[in-house]
């Protein structure tokens, strides 16, 4: 008596067309064995069509299978053999062959067709499966490219007017062939936009090779940039090619380029000029095409100013300048960011912080972080890392800045009531200008909006929920009071000085 009909609706359960050929067959068989009736499964997946091909065996297969396999037919059909009985079917898409599937049974056909049956259906599943996967992927892929540059510039997070400003100046200065020089201080990002600046550029096929100036003695760094030859100095025991080749036809990235000593910046300059560099200990020039992005956290005018950076190699340089904000003038975007190294460090750890509680994201909104979005991300990371029972509290905030927080409260609230000042002021204001309560609650209202303007850096919408009223009402006001705004910026500053 078979049992295997008892058993259908496991089967159909295991049949999971997302798992590959191993595991289903490894989980069917683990069902099948127990009805003593089959003898084996024997797939066989045709390259260019079902993912991973190859032949896939679970069970006994019955002698010369690939001989066997031959026989198929595009219908499940008995094969007659001399040990194993088998029920065989060949699979096809159209007129194409992909797949033949083999079940050799003792005595049972009607299971043994059962499972080439179902084992068929899983096999089509699976392919409609593989185009449905690969037909979203160049989906994807089209809409990635039809996106605004805003958003495509996945890998700079921001919400703040004046780094969107920036990437659509690193996008136009991406077009071009000139030497692009990015300053701002350490940990602001300067790589990233180097890399978006390479990446939208005609060169991203080719590398982007990056070295730090600042890392390495004066001699190492020549031999790194421009290579030397064998015997050139003590230890050079064969040539060796420079950043300058390796990134031959795409981008040289130079960090802490403001950190490179006299006789390196004059070598630098001849293979700016003359595109053609010199490997140490050689004569031979050779010609390469790369295009220079530098960085730096120096005023590099002041430095020429100083002596210590040529003047001419900074004009080479200084073809266009991106001066990326410190993010204490970007606080907008802090909380994308705290986010971002949220998701990114729960990953990496395996952990599952919740979302930064209010008290804690206003303390970190509120420090100047000197160390830039670099110090904001080790907070996170030691957040994540020992963060109890998934909670953020107020006690994984560097000590820094808790007591930076707790200095701020202390100075902006020094026991008096802010009512106490505002009082002073208005006396002072109706001494001045009389105690007309209409010309005062205009001239009020214009300081205000100005100032929660400026604050926020000009996002109209972050302005407005600070004031209490909305973003219509805020563009309402502006109009009337004649308050022009840009973004990234704040008020303008003629209309400033007139609030």
């Amino acid at each position: 008596m078979h049992t295997w009909p008892t058993r259908v609706g496991s089967v159909l359960q295991m049949l999971d067309p997302a798992v590959g050929p191993r595991l289903v067959l490894d989980r069917l068989w683990h069902e099948v064995k127990g009805w003593k009736t089959i003898g084996g499964v024997w797939l066989h997946c045709k390259p260019g069509h079902l993912s991973p091909s190859g032949t896939f065996i679970v069970g006994e297969p019955p002698d010369s299978a690939d001989e066997i396999a031959a026989l198929a037919t595009p219908a499940t059909a008995p094969i007659a053999t001399d040990d194993l009985p088998v029920v065989a079917r060949q699979l096809r898409d159209g007129n194409v062959p992909i797949a033949v599937l083999m079940v050799s049974h003792r005595g049972s056909e009607d299971a043994a067709a059962f499972l080439v049956d179902v084992l068929s259906r899983w096999c089509m599943d699976r392919l409609r499966v593989q185009l449905e996967v690969s037909e979203l992927a160049e989906e994807n892929l089209v809409l990635r490219e039809s996106l605004t540059t805003q958003v495509r510039q996945s890998e700079i997070l921001s919400n703040s007017g004046i780094m969107n400003a920036l990437i659509q100046s690193a996008v136009r200065a991406a077009a071009s062939s000139a030497t692009v020089l990015i300053q701002g201080e350490t940990g602001t990002g300067k790589e990233l936009l180097a890399r978006l600046v390479h990446n939208r550029s005609h060169r991203a096929h080719k590398p982007m090779v990056s070295v730090n100036a600042g890392a390495l003695a004066p001699t190492l760094l020549e031999s790194e940039l421009f290579g030397h030859i064998k015997g050139s100095f003590t230890g050079a025991d064969h040539d060796r090619k420079g950043l300058f080749e390796v990134a031959n036809g795409g981008t040289l990235f130079l960090d802490e380029v403001g950190e490179i000593g006299g006789e390196t910046q004059v070598r630098l300059l001849r293979a700016l000029q003359e595109r053609t560099i010199t490997r140490v200990g050689d004569h031979t020039p050779l010609p390469v095409d790369v295009r220079i992005v530098a960085a730096t956290h120096r005023d590099l005018a002041a430095e020429v100013k100083a002596g210590r950076f040529r003047e001419d190699l900074f004009y080479r340089l200084n073809v266009v300048t991106l001066g990326v904000p410190a993010l204490r003038e970007r606080r907008e975007d802090i909380p994308l960011l705290v986010n971002h190294f949220l998701q990114k460090y729960n990953r990496d750890e395996h952990k599952n912080v919740e979302e930064v509680p209010r008290q804690v994201l206003d303390m970190l909104m509120a420090y100047p972080w000197p160390g830039n979005v670099r110090e904001l991300e080790n907070c996170i990371h030691k957040a994540v890392v020992l963060a109890p029972a998934g909670a953020f509290v107020e006690e994984l905030v560097p000590a820094t800045i808790r007591s930076y927080a707790a200095q701020q409260t202390t100075t902006s609230a020094p026991g008096e009531p802010p009512d106490r000042f505002l009082k002073q002021s208005l006396e002072r204001y109706a001494e001045m200008a009389g105690p007309d309560l209409n010309a005062l609650a205009l001239s009020t209202e214009r300081i205000l909006i100005a100032w929660a303007l400026n604050r926020e850096k000009g996002v109209k919408l972050r302005a407005a929920r600070a004031l209490g009223i909305n973003r219509v009402t805020l563009d309402r006001k502006l109009a009337e009071y004649g308050i022009s705004v840009t973004r990234g910026k704040g008020v303008d500053a003629g209309d400033e000085d007139a609030a």
